[in-house]
């Protein structure tokens, strides 16, 4: 009997730090607010911005959304793989910075940010990687921080708690974020 109460103490006490937690990380409530607004789920595609969208890996099946939502540019993560096929006559341009998830730098991030900022003047842009959640994850972070005069706090959390899938794997990733001289970043992105 002694053991069924302390089962059930534990499942009371442990279903309230959960909660707490889910609390915590806007996670009871929805996504936070100022969080990326989800597009459509099953591409992992969510409006950062009016003109500055992040998904995963496109498909043939996403084109005509992305149409629809007035895309012009998709700037590409990938390291081994190129869109050039996928977008080929869609009458969205493509832009590739090659970035290895394990060993993201200065040089990919000022490039990555400097494609998005280049491709902006012509209408909305699509930032991807694989899963649209590790190097997306870290650009769309950049972008918050400069950009958006967000917190290195705030765009941690959005990057590890957004639901846009963040593999713990990439140590290198909440690190760099905290580390990064992002008046050097800005300069680097801003100059001609």
């Amino acid at each position: 009997m002694m053991r069924g109460v302390f089962v059930n103490l534990l499942m009371a006490f442990l279903m309230t730090v959960s909660s707490g937690m889910a609390l915590a990380t806007g996670e009871a409530g929805g996504r936070r607010p100022e969080w990326a607004v989800p597009v459509d789920k099953a591409q992992n595609l969510y409006r950062i911005a009016p003109d500055l969208y992040r998904s995963a890996q496109l498909d043939e099946a996403a084109l005509p959304l992305l149409k629809s939502l007035g895309i012009k540019t998709v700037v590409s993560l990938r390291a081994f793989h190129s869109d050039r096929r996928l977008l080929q006559g869609s009458g969205i341009r493509m832009a590739r910075v090659k970035v290895l998830t394990w060993h993201i730098g200065d040089d990919d991030v000022v490039a990555s940010l400097r494609a998005i900022k280049a491709a902006a003047s012509d209408g909305p842009v699509l930032l991807h990687c694989q899963h649209g959640a590790d190097r997306t994850g870290l650009v769309s972070a950049m972008y918050r921080l400069l950009y958006q005069n967000w917190t290195r706090e705030q765009a941690l959390d959005e990057l590890l708690n957004g639901d846009y899938g963040y593999h713990a794997l990439w140590k290198n990733i909440p690190e760099y974020l905290r580390t990064v001289d992002l008046e050097a970043i800005r300069k680097r992105v801003d100059a001609p």
